[in-house]
């Protein structure tokens, strides 16, 4: 059954859901802390065609790729993504030429070998593993809800999850860039894919505006759209 035909998660369901969330962020809190990623900025890169890259970035700015949008950051110039978000079924071809120097992995449950990674954050393992369940706790941990019922969908993207993902783990300053809500096709393929999830990503960036100052997007129509401001210095220009 696909996520379209499922009915969407109610309330009982989501605080089952989400109870773990504190310990949940603070096992990927310590996770990152191993990898040098919690005091710094992140610039968190989707793969939406011709995404604003900020110039200059903050200083000690993390690189965080949603999917394959490294392909994206490679045509702009930008290094390599600090930690990727990827799923099961990414293929070797999907990610082929890229430097992966993190990984976060979404999975539909943990392995034994992913626990130990997961509790031993000490060894500083460069693949974390994600469920979707884990996935779906951090966005009602930090915005309430998954915006089911808002469009087709059952939750937001996993852009979204990640936006999510770095407010729950205490990122202090969060850069958005190449997430759209009204463009089709990806930077690194410009065939026309019909965007999901855009009810969803519209409710949920909504609250996030609402909620963590600390965000902000270089994208202009993703600011109007949500009412996330926009970067300092791409407001200035």
């Amino acid at each position: 059954m696909t996520e379209i035909a499922r009915r969407p998660f109610d309330g009982a369901e989501e605080q089952a859901i989400a109870k773990d969330f504190a310990a949940l962020s603070a096992r990927h809190t310590a996770w990152l802390e191993g990898r040098g990623l919690t005091s710094r900025p992140w610039f968190i890169l989707g793969s939406a065609p011709d995404p604003h890259v900020p110039e200059p970035f903050p200083a000690r700015t993390a690189h965080i790729h949603v999917k394959y949008a490294g392909h994206a950051a490679r045509q702009h110039g930008l290094p390599p993504g600090d930690l990727t978000f990827l799923l099961t079924k990414t293929k070797p071809e999907d990610i082929a030429g890229l430097e992966l120097r993190a990984v976060l992995r979404l999975c539909k449950r943990h392995s034994p070998l992913t626990r130990i990674r997961r509790d031993l954050p000490f060894l500083r393992a460069k693949e974390c593993a994600l469920t979707d369940r884990e996935r779906d706790a951090f966005i009602i941990g930090t915005l309430g809800t998954l915006f089911g019922g808002s469009g087709d969908e059952i939750r937001p993207s996993n852009g979204v999850a990640l936006i999510a993902y770095a407010i729950a783990v205490g990122i202090p300053q969060i850069i958005v860039a190449g997430i759209s809500l009204d463009s089709d096709g990806y930077a690194y393929d410009r065939s026309a894919r019909t965007r999901r999830h855009l009810a969803e990503d519209r409710a949920a960036l909504a609250v996030v505006a609402e909620r963590y100052p600390q965000v902000t997007t270089t994208e202009p129509g993703l600011s109007r759209a949500t009412g996330i401001p926009l970067l300092a210095s791409v407001a200035a220009g």
